[in-house]
Order: structure tokens, then C-alpha cells, then sequence
């Protein structure tokens, strides 16, 4: 058996756990598994990037969003905004007598399922953010194709869970591979970042 595709990390699963009475329950443990990967990784191979294009300053954002890395307004000239929390934004620019808010985006918030710009403006956004990882069960994902172990041992863990009893000694050893796992890919991530060339802007003394 190989883990080459999605039926391999199945007959995987039930070869390790050795018990033909689970079997008919590996997809939903691999599904549980998939959630709690997306809770806890946030790593380069998960970024993405697309345009989006606010309407009065409110862009909706994808419904695979885990969270923000960057959003570069496309004016002339490009901008990147900066992040504030949504009280901090409902307070920032305020209108005048008018009721208009005068200049450029500078800052943004992410509400609900949203993306709000200030001072409110509807031109095209560069957003790079975290993406949800696929389930494998449809195609092969980046996690299971460079880290099938992660899979195997967080599946293996989900099945020793639901077994209760004498399995939860077997689910903690298992839970304790998956989390290594999961250090591992978070430092090979940090290391890759921090190998990257520093770039000064501005002047420098």
C-alpha cells in the first residue's frame, strides 16, 4: 500500500488500526483531522492571491478564507493597507459636514464576511490570504502530497478517540505524532521566511 492517492491513505488507515470495524468511518476521521489542520496551520503553501473589487469600499471575501497576509490597494501608486481592529476602523475617518470622507484607502478590517476599505474608495484589491486546504477525499492536497504522515497519524488519532477506553492512551500517542507533525511543517515554514533577503525602504542615515 502507497499513499498516493485518497483510497491508499484509507487502506492505510485500516492497516494500522487493524480493525475491519471501522472502516465505513476512516472518511469522516480523516475529515476531522482535515478541520483541525486548518485550525492549526497557517503556512506558505496555503497562500493564495486574487483581486478583489470593493462597492463602496466593502469587498466580500472568499469562502475558502482562513486569514489575511496582505492587501495592496492597485491605484497610482500602489499602496499596501494597514490592519485595524473593527472598533478602531469605525472610528477612523470620520466624514465631514458633508458627510464625505476625503483621500485614499489607507487602512482596512475584515467583518463577517468582509473585507472594508477607508476612506472608502472601489478600486481593485491584490489580496493575498491563507486559503483552506481542500479536502484530499476530492484531490490530492499540498498537505497529504508532502505530508502524508501528518494525515495517517491525525486519522489514527481521530479513530483511537472515538474507540474511548483503553484506545485513549492509543489516541493521545497518536495526537502527540500529528502535533510533531504539525511543529515541524510551522518551522519549516518560519525557517524558509526568515532565509529570505531583508529589504530597507526609505533612507536610511
Amino acid at each position: 500500500m502507497s499513499f498516493t492517492d485518497y483510497p491508499g491513505l484509507t487502506a492505510n488507515v485500516a492497516s494500522w488500526l487493524a480493525r475491519d470495524d471501522l472502516t465505513a468511518f476512516i472518511p469522516d476521521m480523516i475529515t476531522l483531522f482535515e478541520a483541525a489542520a486548518c485550525r492549526r496551520l497557517k503556512v506558505r503553501p496555503m497562500e493564495t492571491t486574487i483581486s478583489l473589487t470593493p462597492s463602496n469600499g466593502t469587498a466580500t471575501l472568499p469562502p475558502d478564507f482562513l486569514g489575511w497576509r496582505r492587501v495592496t490597494w492597485t491605484g497610482s501608486p500602489n499602496r499596501e493597507l494597514d490592519y485595524v481592529a473593527p472598533p478602531i476602523y469605525a472610528v477612523e475617518y470620520v466624514p465631514d459636514d458633508a458627510g464625505v470622507i476625503i483621500g485614499l484607502p489607507i487602512i482596512f478590517t475584515i467583518e463577517g464576511g468582509n473585507l472594508l476599505v477607508k476612506p472608502v474608495d472601489d478600486t481593485a484589491l491584490t489580496f493575498t490570504y491563507y486559503q483552506r486546504t481542500a479536502a484530499v477525499s476530492g484531490a490530492l492536497n499540498w498537505l497529504y502530497s508532502n505530508h502524508p504522515d501528518a494525515y495517517l497519524f491525525g486519522t489514527l488519532a481521530e479513530a483511537n478517540f472515538m474507540n474511548k477506553g483503553t484506545a485513549l492512551t492509543q489516541a493521545a500517542m497518536w495526537k502527540q505524532r500529528r502535533d510533531e507533525v504539525f511543529d515541524e511543517i510551522t518551522h519549516v515554514d518560519f525557517n524558509e521566511r526568515q532565509g529570505m533577503s531583508m529589504r530597507v525602504m526609505g533612507v536610511t542615515p
